[in-house]
């Protein structure tokens, strides 16, 4: 097989009367080595803090007790009935001027009234009435109702009713493929598990729709006699299953080795002793292997159920793979299928690393493969069950799981060559962030500035551009229209800063490639950045970060995570959920969101990048050629970022770079392909060029089409 082208606590106190001790004794006896005495102490003290607490909230309610009786007087009187004439009409002007400015903030942020009045004929053709009448609440200030057509009274997110409106009632039996159907051996490790909850594991795989598995079990020596009967019993009953006894307990990893030892199918599916399989789950994956011959590694969407199996929840609908999303965290994982022979090569699961011993597997199985051979099946084959010690549960139950994670990580990095480090990711820790070394030589941008706004607030850009810029060296070449100077450019520089810079004077009105082409050419250094947005804010080393990335050889474009003056997320990754549609990944997110699944706050990959701050190696956008004029804005650029993607480059947004801006004018449109009109020259040549986009790998036919994670009640 070809490689992939990287291969180029809990704390009990006990209370009891306090007796007096020496220091010595109490020094042992006490982990902080405070006497029973000062603990009293402490106790008095809280005790007054307490008192001080009601008091002073004694005092609140009696304040507010008054302010009511005063306001209840006031509209009450003469005066304020006499006044409602007046009052009145006034503040039913200023009721619309408040919902005016909400209107106006929301065409400017959807990129102005045509884009705006484009997404509502759409909305309004798919939706009709219920468009209406939602369009009404949100400006009225009504909450907005969570239904959507196709819901019925459910809300949009409510994954329990929506799975039992799209699932049937019961599954019916599958038809064998013609020829030889492949073996599923299906593996289960147990040790000790509750009996109830492995006998429903084993009855999901007697009722799966197409009888070609096998079931091989082993058992960590759990010296449980019970348990010991029940798989006997079960293998008896049974030619398909299989059981074997440890001797001695060796953890996870070697008991699924064990296990591995009775596989005699051409794939294995590993199953954990306390999950369920879907009744379709072999023949979905058998179907996959009969499309895909070749494939190595294949995994499904997943979803949680609660101890009794009644209640299902947090699904997961996964993208296919993608690779820096891997690293972040462990996508393949339930369900997760190989080639037995893969596994065989190299060498099944590796003791030391249990808690992640099935991402260890994926990576390292990963490594023998071509991307096209790690198929996802965009469908829910898996639940996971939610019990106490789990991490479907609680991530913190196994800690240990996530270092031996960021271990496996590790080893596979230095196994391929790569080289970097493996931290927390910092807004979910037990996850993942791959962090890469600056280049060696040639940490240098060029920074394309293109965009039309006064010298001064320029000028503003540059110097918060500069000063948080990280280890690297900054030039800039600055493509507007007016009469700047370089001087005034330069203004909010520091004097001693050495900043090199060209200014390029454009007419009102050149498109967006016109200037990036008329900038290029000046650029020297050996990353090309392109700004069209007139940022306000940068976080601390934002450039480095970002060449960080764009100079690993398999990184085309890369692109930040960047932030609205509401706080909310706005450019981004981009999506293409339909005909005609391309959103921004998360849009309207708050800023503590981490998205869906984590998406939000962890590094991947993308077909294209928002153009609104976009970092590539200067070579490489040299060698694409000019920017089309054939795209307005910014779809120029990605246009670029699909020409990569189509050379099989990774076009990667990263959350680990924040970047923000006040002006609502900057903000991301709420459907990308509006700028292209509805009919004309641009549409024509986009849809010719572009117009097999759909499946978008980076998203999931469960999801809703409008691009925000919601179910998809229509399909």
């Amino acid at each position: 097989m070809q490689a992939l082208p990287w291969a180029m606590e809990t704390i009990h106190a006990n209370r009891s009367t306090p007796t007096p001790v020496s220091s010595s004794s109490a020094e042992n006896e006490s982990p902080e080595g405070a006497q029973p005495v000062d603990l009293l102490e402490r106790l008095k003290l809280a005790e007054s803090l307490l008192a001080q607490t009601r008091e002073r909230l004694a005092q609140t309610e009696a304040a507010l007790h008054e302010a009511r009786q005063e306001l209840e007087a006031i509209t009450e009187s003469t005066s304020w009935r006499l006044t409602a004439l007046v009052r009145t009409p006034i503040l039913r002007i200023l009721g619309l001027r408040h919902t005016w400015s909400r209107i106006a903030y929301d065409v400017a942020s959807q990129g102005g009234w045509h884009a705006t009045l484009s997404e509502a004929a759409t909305q309004f053709r798919l939706y009709r009435a219920a468009y209406l009448h939602r369009l009404w609440l949100r400006f009225s200030g009504q909450a907005l109702p969570e239904t959507v057509p196709g819901s019925g009274a459910f809300g949009r997110n409510d994954y329990h009713a929506w799975q039992a409106r799209t699932s049937k009632a019961k599954a019916a039996p599958a038809v064998p493929p013609p020829g030889k159907t492949p073996l599923i051996s299906i593996v289960i490790p147990t040790y000790r598990p509750p009996l109830p909850l492995l006998q429903e594991a084993i009855d999901s795989v007697r009722a799966q729709s197409l009888p070609s598995w096998q079931l091989c079990i082993a058992d960590d020596a759990s010296a449980d006699p019970e348990l010991d009967s029940y798989l006997n019993q079960q293998a008896a009953a049974d030619a398909r299953i299989k059981v074997v006894f440890r001797e001695r307990n060796g953890h996870i990893s070697a008991c699924t080795n064990t296990a591995l030892t009775l596989a005699d199918g051409d794939f294995v599916l590993l199953l954990d002793q306390d999950d369920l399989l879907t009744p379709d789950a072999v023949a979905a994956v058998v179907r996959c292997i009969e499309e895909h011959p070749d494939v190595g590694i294949i995994y499904s969407d997943e979803d949680r159920i609660n101890e009794d199996g009644s209640v299902h929840t947090s699904a997961y609908f996964k993208p296919d793979f993608n690779y820096d999303l891997l690293l972040g965290q462990n996508m393949v994982s339930h369900l997760g299928v190989f080639r037995r022979q893969l596994i065989t090569d190299i060498g099944g699961f590796r003791e030391g690393l249990e808690g992640s011993q099935d991402y260890d597997l994926a990576l390292r199985a990963m490594e023998r493969l071509r991307p096209d051979q790690i198929r996802h099946i965009p469908k829910v084959l898996y639940h996971w069950r939610a019990i106490k010690g789990s991490t479907a549960l609680d991530h913190s139950e196994k800690s240990y799981a996530s270092t031996a994670g960021r271990r496996a990580i590790e080893e596979h990095l230095h196994r391929t060559r790569q080289v970097a480090e493996v931290l927390p990711a910092p807004e979910l820790p037990f996850l993942n962030r791959v962090r890469y070394p600056l280049p060696a030589q040639g940490a240098r941008v060029s920074m394309l500035i293109a965009l039309d706004a006064p010298a001064a607030r320029v000028a503003g850009l540059i110097a918060a551009m500069w000063r948080s810029r990280g280890r690297v060296d900054l030039e800039f070449i600055v493509c507007m229209s007016g009469h700047a100077t370089t001087e005034q450019l330069l203004a909010g520089l520091p004097p001693e800063a050495q900043v090199r810079i060209e200014l390029i004077h454009a007419q009102p009105g050149l498109p967006l490639s016109e200037r990036v082409n008329a900038a290029l050419p000046l650029a020297q250094a050996p990353f090309a950045g392109i700004c069209t947005v007139l940022f306000d804010r940068f976080s601390e080393a934002w450039l480095e970060e970002l060449v960080r990335l764009a100079a690993q050889e398999r990184v085309g474009f890369v692109a930040p995570r960047v932030h609205n003056a509401k706080g909310h997320m706005d450019h981004g990754g981009i999506l293409f959920t339909d005909e005609g549609r391309a959103v921004y990944l998360h849009k309207t997110k708050p800023r503590n969101s981490h998205g869906y699944a984590g998406r939000g706050a962890l590094q991947q990959s993308f077909r294209a990048l928002s153009a609104a701050l976009l970092l590539v190696r200067r070579p490489l956008l040299a060698d694409l050629g000019p920017l089309t004029p054939d795209f307005p804005g910014g779809l120029c650029l990605v246009d670029k970022c699909l020409e990569l993607d189509r050379r099989g480059l990774s076009n990667v947004w990263t959350p680990y770079v924040d970047l923000e801006f006040d002006d609502p004018s900057y903000s991301g449109r709420v459907n990308l392909l509006s700028e292209l009109g509805w009919f004309g020259a641009s549409r024509r040549q986009w849809n010719t060029k572009w117009g097999a986009l759909l499946p978008d790998p980076a998203y999931n036919p469960n999801l809703s089409r409008s691009g925000d994670f919601s179910l998809n009640w229509k399909d």
